[in-house]
């Protein structure tokens, strides 16, 4: 292993680091350090690969294959993370799992504004989702599709949870997370005359004929109660998926990545 100045080790579960990188599974202190925790070797190349900044990059010291993640330790310490050797009751005290993964990192969050150059975008849009496997599997579907931007609205669930991290796969590394209040995303969809799509189960058309001339934004909304009255008022399309069975609608990151590769399907020459 290459001697590293800024590696160390951690043994006891009451450390200081330890309790705060394990109070980081709650909102409240994800806000308040304006950090997150992703695990797992891929993902945590994913993050230094696409330029976000590692504060700490934590492994098993009994478990770990040195030699798999040697190249990883060595890349994240020179970007400035510490690199910490821990016990794996540590990692599965903060990964909250029985068997955690042999790495993870501590991340900053980074939040991005509404951007100024939309050309031959998509965007999606998600108003109130408060499922965070949904999100995490949304923005998956979004990376896949190369869609770019994810503005969440009206206080959405946090991009930044476990769970939306892992549901990810690491999508949250090249997806631009937006936050916007429902009047300014308004105001700067009529400024940029953005198309706007919104999905509805009432006077909706079939999603099959959609116009997806780019730019665009899907706009998906609440699991329960789907766009609220003054998104939908502002949509120039509003579409739907038919439902032939029993049910009355689809789960959420399931309808979005319908219509995500509908867009590509009938992507204009």
């Amino acid at each position: 292993m290459t001697n590293i100045a800024n590696r160390y080790e951690i043994s006891s579960l009451t450390n200081d680091k330890v309790k705060l990188i394990n109070s980081l599974h709650h909102r409240k202190y994800r806000r308040e350090h304006n950090l997150f925790v992703a695990e797992g070797i891929r993902i945590c190349r994913e993050a230094a690969e696409n330029g976000w900044e590692i504060r700490y990059l934590l492994y098993d010291n009994f478990n770990a294959d040195i030699k798999i993640i040697e190249n990883l330790i060595s890349d994240v310490s020179s970007l400035g993370a510490d690199v910490i050797g821990v016990t794996s009751e540590i990692l599965s005290k903060i990964s909250h799992k029985e068997n955690p993964q042999n790495v993870l990192c501590v991340i900053s969050q980074k939040w991005n504004e509404l951007p100024s150059i939309i050309k031959e975008k998509t965007f999606v849009a998600l108003e109130a989702v408060r499922d965070p496997g949904n999100l995490g599997t949304i923005l998956r579907t979004m990376d896949g599709v190369g869609a770019t931007d994810c503005i969440l609205l009206n206080e959405c669930t946090d991009p930044f949870s476990y769970e939306s991290v892992r549901a990810s796969m690491g999508a949250i590394f090249n997806v631009n997370i937006i936050a916007s209040s429902n009047e300014n995303f308004l105001k700067w969809k009529s400024r940029h005359k953005i198309s706007l799509i919104g999905t509805s189960l009432i006077n909706a058309d079939d999603y099959t004929k959609t116009n997806w001339q780019l730019p665009f934004i899907l706009a998906m909304g609440n699991e329960q109660q789907g766009l609220s009255h003054n998104i939908l008022k502002a949509c120039d399309q509003i579409i739907k998926l038919p439902m032939l069975g029993r049910s009355d609608s689809l789960n959420l990151a399931v309808s979005t990545g319908v219509a995500l590769y509908e867009s590509i399907r009938k992507k204009p020459n």
